[in-house]
């Protein structure tokens, strides 16, 4: 009971300085550089990596042992398989829904204003809203199987759909999806490199004890 006290502990630590430091950082950046989230990847994925680093080297102290042991938690057993699974599934349907929309204001944009004229109140996010309160439970899993079913047999006109409910939102769903993406990209990212780094070390460590057995 108390080892899963301190895990939790460790992991909450762990989980509100990374915050505590990325988020501020996100928000400067789009506040003041630049307001796509895509431009503040490299500079995010810079502070992460450096951080791996300092742990690696033993330069951050406590936090630093607290890291590397959350971090080596998620690398082993079914949390990991949970959370590299979570993640590949969650970027191919962010990225997949962004892709979408791009195609819809592109490719596909002389469906999207044929929809936009044959529905016209999908120009109103107050109707949509109304409409989606009015479904039933059975209502939305057969549309999440009917969306997911379009992607491969009506991929035009569900570009065209999204992207027309994006307008309606001022660009929220883009928006959304892009920063989530962003996010799990990152995560995804620092969970290689830090594996990465992991087996490089653990080789080291091996080749360490061959050559101290060949001296003996």
């Amino acid at each position: 009971m108390l080892m899963k006290n301190k895990n939790f502990l460790e992991g909450l630590v762990v989980f509100s300085v990374m915050t505590g430091i990325l988020l501020p950082v996100r928000l400067f950046f789009v506040t003041y550089i630049s307001t796509e989230w895509f431009g503040s990847f490299g500079i995010i994925s810079t502070i992460s990596v450096t951080m791996i680093i300092l742990t690696k080297k033993e330069k951050l102290g406590r936090f630093g042992k607290m890291f590397d042991s959350q971090m080596k938690k998620l690398q082993k057993g079914k949390r990991a398989k949970i959370i590299y699974g979570q993640s590949i599934i969650f970027l191919l349907i962010l990225g997949g829904t962004i892709f979408a929309i791009e195609q819809g204001n592109s490719v596909y944009i002389d469906l999207k204003n044929q929809l936009l004229e044959e529905h016209e109140e999908f120009t109103n996010p107050e109707e949509i809203l109304k409409k989606t309160n009015e479904l039933k439970f059975e209502d939305w899993i057969y549309g999440l199987v009917g969306m997911f079913l379009a992607i491969f047999f009506a991929f035009p006109q569900l570009s065209a759909v999204l992207a027309v409910l994006n307008d309606s939102l001022n660009g929220w769903i883009l928006h959304f999806y892009t920063v989530a993406f962003v996010e799990y990209l990152e995560l995804f990212g620092i969970l290689i490199f830090y594996k990465f780094s992991l087996s490089k070390n653990s080789l080291e460590v091996l080749d360490n004890k061959k050559s101290q057995g060949e001296i003996i």
